[in-house]
């Protein structure tokens, strides 16, 4: 390609050789089909069936971007965290924003890279239709799948809590009227093993009931400190959810869900990978041989990355049909969450960085939804209310950073955060003839969020740090060990007496309250009864907060403002060649006010870490998806991405080069331009009731920049290379699918990749990802 002096023709030479690639690829398929369309007849594709809009609906008669995966679909797919569906999910990135594993999700380029746990996600995540919160909650969810669906774009009318990228659900196999059981054993590299099993059945005539379990052990390491020789890389983990259905009547029914779910295992540990210095020489000397480690996975730590994690919960779901139309729904839900988990940041042998989490939330919440059901209209009015409390301490030992500038050692942030909301939204579906379809809704929220919090002195260093540089509490008062040490330094008085500035340093605490009307208005066309198009324009936000990470000063806690998006999107869902094709694409611009990003704000200090508002930034994007069977047991499928942000507005502090830069051009986090996924498999009988089952599966991630700084300056230790990564499975099983055995390998070629790259106090750091694993499952099912 070539390229301009001039940004904006950059940018459009990128745009023009990217829709260059979409339309050779286009014309290739468009040659291929017809010579193969004779063959295509009779192995028709399986029907998907989705929940997205609140109501039983085949994926394809929905006029919103959808990605779904079955639980068999999974298991092909070698999904068994939410990194690995997001690695088949065009348009979707998962990453951590620092090493304490809190997951930022991503879809289309909304995301939210803060690593505080009492932040929510711009994609908004539910378990049986109920929302977790915040993104820490969603570990140990993935077990006993039916399906996982993945609604992209702001969901501002049906939904409980706001978000402006989308919406990730996750539905649980239900009980069943006869008997069933199974179990799934898997054994792999590094001594990898785990167990999943169910039974379900009728306990009575009214009542059936479904239990479920998953457990996952790993004594080997995967990873070797780079001195000592220690491994790391041990999983203990397991979980449990029990359901129970009971058909009160023939109208009533009452659905219960109890999940328990507990991780003992380890952290995985940060690479480091350069040393940023911002102290100015007070750093102590990093091992030469910790940096940059000719090992691709292998690292270093003082303090051991582990976690500790515990959560529980259950929901009450009634469904009453109260007649032929209507039908009320309610949704009764409590989750508690709690971790103990401790972190390396700085990727060294030194305690440049290390973090102790303690967190503790409950959540509270519930749904009431009256839907009717005519011959031609559909409509739903529901209540959402919710209440949720975060309690942290956020610990962390930096007595050998240039940041404790060789004055203290260990600092801790602890605070509380309480959320209220409550919501009214309405939805309603009319069949305007047969080819026209109309769709609208929307969404008031009221949200009211409390905080109260403050960084304390753990070992009296800060305190020594605060004389030496002249600040002292208000009337003269040194500090003392244990004080809070956040100070107000904007509000303090210099005096003149004693030469010291004297400044506030209580908790912070404040409250925030924010309103909002979402709404979203989609046009659905029929041109035959195999082929959907659909636009769709409408609205979502999501709601401000707080920093809850440590904090010198009261400018770091200042609460940052809502976010809110307006979306357009154009898209076409084809069911081709006697039903053999399904071919979905979409075209979408987003206009983004007041992004959240994590930023830097100026204090007595110099800049430190906050959260910010990008005032304005834009979205364009295309994706593709086609799903293939051109022969029978031939199974052919590829997804496409094409992702374009821009900021439009934005003065950026710099934290590392402590200089205010206009940032209109830069790009936003965690969005890489192109993302490829697909997958080939094949299946054939080798005898009468049994057959082979060959697939694998790849997925291509382009490069992109974890933070907004980075692109604004094209700063390398920031940026995510691009990867390829390369799946495959070979199975033996019973044509009934009663039982199976197979054989997985995982980042087949052993891949060499990270997807984030974070800032501690002085090191860039790299999580590689996991290199070539493999093993064996075997799999029964009674039935």
């Amino acid at each position: 390609m070539k390229y301009y002096s001039n940004p904006r023709a950059n940018r459009l030479a990128k745009e023009i050789s990217a829709l260059t690639k979409v339309a050779g690829s286009a014309a290739a398929l468009a040659i291929f089909i017809p010579v193969c369309a004779n063959a295509q007849e009779g192995w028709a594709i399986e029907e998907i069936v989705v929940t997205a809009q609140r109501r039983t609906e085949n994926i394809n008669d929905v006029g919103i971007t959808v990605n779904a995966f079955s639980g068999e679909q999974m298991k092909e797919l070698g999904i068994k965290t939410a990194t690995d569906m997001a690695q088949h999910t065009p348009g979707m990135t998962l990453t951590e924003a620092a090493p304490n594993g809190i997951p930022v999700y991503t879809l289309r380029g909304m995301g939210f890279d803060d690593y505080s746990a009492g932040s929510n996600s711009t994609v908004g995540v539910y378990v049986n239709q109920v929302a977790l919160p915040y993104p820490v909650m969603t570990s140990g969810q993935m077990f006993d799948i039916e399906r996982i669906e993945v609604l992209k774009g702001a969901q501002g009318d049906l939904y409980g809590r706001n978000s402006t990228g989308g919406a990730i659900n996750f539905i649980s196999n239900k009980p069943a009227e006869y008997f069933g059981a199974g179990f799934s054993l898997d054994y792999g590299r590094y001594d990898y093993a785990k167990v999943d099993g169910y039974i379900t059945g009728a306990l009575n005539d009214a009542v059936q009931g479904r239990f479920a379990f998953t457990t996952t052990r790993q004594d080997e390491g995967i990873q070797k400190h780079l001195v000592t020789g220690e491994r790391l890389g041990k999983q203990d983990k397991s979980a449990a959810r029990a359901l129970l259905n009971w058909n009160v009547s023939e109208n009533l029914s009452v659905l219960a869900d109890f999940h328990i779910a507990q991780d003992d295992s380890d952290h995985w540990a940060q690479q480091a990978y350069k040393v940023v210095d911002v102290s100015g020489g007070t750093l102590t000397p990093v091992n030469p041989a910790e940096l940059n480690p000719s090992s691709p996975r292998d690292a270093a730590w003082d303090l051991k990355p582990q976690k500790d994690q515990d959560s529980s919960g259950g929901s009450i779901t009634v469904d009453w049909a109260l007649n032929d139309v209507l039908s009320l729904t309610s949704i009764s839900a409590y989750d508690q969450f709690e971790r103990d988990d401790t972190s390396d940041w700085d990727g060294t042998s030194l305690e440049d960085f290390n973090i102790r989490n303690v967190t503790e939330i409950d959540s509270y919440s519930q749904e009431l939804r009256l839907s009717a059901n005519g011959d031609r209209y559909s409509w739903i009015a529901g209540l959402y209310l919710s209440s949720d409390t975060v309690d942290e301490a956020y610990h962390a030992w930096l007595s050998d950073s240039g940041a404790s500038l060789g004055v203290f050692g260990e600092v801790e942030s602890r605070y509380q955060q309480e959320t209220d909301t409550r919501a009214l939204f309405g939805h309603a579906e009319l069949e305007l003839n047969e080819q026209w379809h109309l769709s609208v809704g929307t969404r008031y929220t009221h949200e009211k969020r409390s905080w109260q919090g403050c960084t304390y002195d753990v070992d009296g260093g800060v305190a020594v740090l605060y004389e030496f540089q002249g600040i002292r509490k208000f009337g003269n008062a040194p500090f003392e060990l244990g004080d809070c040490s956040t100070i107000d330094s904007a509000n303090g008085n210099f005096n003149l007496q004693t030469g010291y500035l004297e400044v506030d340093n209580t908790p912070f605490k404040n409250e925030m309250v924010t309103e909002n009307v979402s709404a979203k208005i989609t046009l659905d066309y029929a041109a035959s009864e195999d082929i959907l198009i659909y636009a769709t324009l409408g609205t979502g936000f999501k709601s401000g907060g707080y920093n809850g990470a440590l904090a010198n000063d009261i400018a770091q806690l200042a609460p940052y403002q809502e976010e809110e998006t307006t979306a357009l999107e154009l898209g076409v869902k084809a069911t081709l060649l006697n039903n053999t094709m399904q071919l979905n694409g979409a075209l979408f611009h987003y206009d983004y006010r007041d992004k959240q990003v994590v930023g830097s704000v100026d204090t007595f200090l110099g800049p430190l870490t906050t959260t910010v508002n990008v005032p304005r930034s834009e979205i364009e994007g295309a994706e593709l998806e086609l799903q293939w069977r051109p022969l029978a047991g031939l199974d052919l499928k590829l997804g496409v991405a094409y992702l374009d942000t821009l900021v439009k507005e934005y003065d950026s502090l710099s934290s590392v080069f402590t200089s205010i830069t206009n940032a209109k051009g830069a790009e936003l986090p965690n969005t890489a331009q192109w993302q490829y996924n697909g997958l080939i498999g094949y299946e054939f009988a080798i005898t009468d009731g049994m057959l082979i089952r060959m697939v694998t599966n790849f997925s291509y991630s382009d490069s992109y920049y974890n933070h907004l700084e980075g692109s604004l300056g094209k700063v390398d230790e920031w940026h995510v290379e691009d990867y390829w990564l390369v799946n495959a499975r070979l199975a033996l099983a019973a044509e009934d699918g009663s039982w199976e055995v197979a054989l997985w390998s995982r980042n087949l070629e052993d891949k060499h990749y990270y997807v984030s790259s974070s800032f501690g106090t002085d090191t860039i750091n790299r999580p590689a990802g996991p290199g070539n694993t493999y093993g064996i499952n075997f799999s029964y099912h009674w039935m």
